[in-house]
């Protein structure tokens, strides 16, 4: 559909070199027109090639609309998408509970976290656990919510493109092994960042959206709703008579603006003598925030026993994306136009493992040590997540998983708009 972007250029390409004669070279207003028609067809087209037309070649109001139509496009195959059943190979004892919680950051870059040596101290209670383990070199795909969440939650990647409304998705896996899924959620249900997400929620037994505060995802950034709120559905997640569990929680994290993002009490970063150092006062205070709400839910997983099984729990946390706040090109935000801020796809990865998991599996936790600093693409977190639950079928590969002896850490990181990460 996008080759008709092309098709008037061509056109008048085509009709400019009708009407310039080969021998007189005047006037030469018709060959400095033949010369931008065809430097603007070479820039459209290997923009076309490339996945960046949209973005680098459409003006922002033609954007908006593709945008929103592609939106659209997700939301009605992702809204017709029911969960399925699949094969699986899962074991475990009649007398054990396992437990996954997947907490989902909003924006973060790990290049604001003192847990990864910012200047700043704005990871205080997250640097004092010794029940973490930090991974060093995980990068999005895509620097935005809808592409990196539903690539990272399904069997899509960067190599197979397979359709989110085709993906076999965690939630069907957890569901064929008889574990009871959640999804929490303080983003806003409704908007065009957030309805296909919205619909894959709905594929869980139980999905609790506490963001009401705007009519739309957009107005809702605009707005304070804190993550805090989420503790008590957690809370009665954990507390739900099933027996096996999977608990995603989705986070508003440190989307703009950044000072809605958390409470006063956390206010702490103010000193400034520009706008541009109040703004990144106010990201680092997001983080600041983030860093008790996360510690948070690690102490309610940690503090969750069951009365009648021996629970084995574990969680990882990661964010979407990352956000670029003057780290590159004095720029803020996530969105771009030239380059991609490799600060919009550096992110945080933190696992934590209960003693019962360490004592169960020894072996897996001794490798997930070895391989903290190992380059991944959060597009393969759906292997990374079946391995730690020690979970197999077709769709898995070993050689995708962050925790496993067989991971290939040779995957070229080409993110979206073919850009190689490391050769950045």
């Amino acid at each position: 559909m996008l080759l008709f972007l092309i098709v008037p250029y061509l056109f008048l390409l085509v009709m400019a070199l009708r009407k310039v004669k080969p021998v007189k070279f005047y006037p030469k207003s018709n060959y400095i027109f033949v010369i931008v028609l065809l430097f603007s067809v070479t820039f459209l087209s290997e923009n076309l090639i490339h996945g960046r037309l949209i973005r680098k070649a459409v003006p922002q109001t033609t954007k908006a609309f593709i945008s929103f139509a592609d939106e659209i496009k997700t939301y009605k195959a992702l809204k017709k998408r029911k969960v399925t059943k699949h094969e699986v190979d899962f074991k475990t004892s009649e007398l054990e509970q396992q437990i996954f919680v997947l907490i989902i950051g909003e924006s973060c870059n790990r290049n604001h976290m003192s847990l990864y040596s910012y200047s700043k101290k704005t990871n205080p209670k997250l640097e004092q656990r010794n029940d973490i383990i930090v991974f060093n070199n995980v990068v999005s795909p895509y620097s935005n919510t809808l592409g990196s969440v539903l690539s990272a939650l399904t069997e899509s990647n960067l190599e197979n493109k397979m359709g989110f409304d085709k993906s076999i998705s965690l939630i069907d896996i957890f569901h064929s092994i008889h574990f009871k899924t959640f999804w929490l959620s303080n983003q806003s249900p409704i908007g065009i960042w957030d309805n296909a997400i919205y619909n894959l929620a709905q594929t869980s037994d139980v999905s609790i959206f506490v963001n009401n505060t705007g009519n739309t995802s957009f107005e809702s950034t605009y707005l304070s709703s804190y993550d805090e709120r989420l503790f008590e559905t957690l809370h009665l997640a954990l507390k739900d008579d099933s027996r096996n569990k999977f608990i995603v929680i989705h986070l508003m994290g440190s989307h703009s603006a950044y000072a809605k993002r958390y409470p006063p009490e956390f206010d702490v970063f103010t000193n400034h003598s520009n706008h541009k150092e109040q703004l990144i006062n106010s990201y680092d205070n997001s983080i600041l925030y983030n860093d008790f709400i996360v510690d948070s839910m690690l102490n309610i997983l940690k503090s969750y026993k069951s009365e009648t099984y021996n629970t084995i729990s574990s969680c990882i946390y990661l964010s979407d994306h990352g956000e670029n706040v003057y780290n590159e090109n004095d720029n803020v935000g996530h969105d771009y136009s030239g380059n991609m801020p490799k600060s919009n796809v550096e992110i945080p990865f933190i696992v934590w493992l209960s003693p019962e998991y360490k004592n169960k599996f020894s072996e897996k936790g001794s490798r997930i040590l070895l391989n903290t600093d190992f380059p991944f693409v959060s597009d393969d977190l759906f292997h990374a997540v079946l391995d730690l639950n020690n979970i197999a079928c077709k769709s898995y590969s070993n050689t995708r998983s962050l925790f496993n002896r067989d991971f290939n850490p040779e995957r070229l990181r080409i993110l979206e708009d073919n850009m190689d990460y490391d050769l950045k």
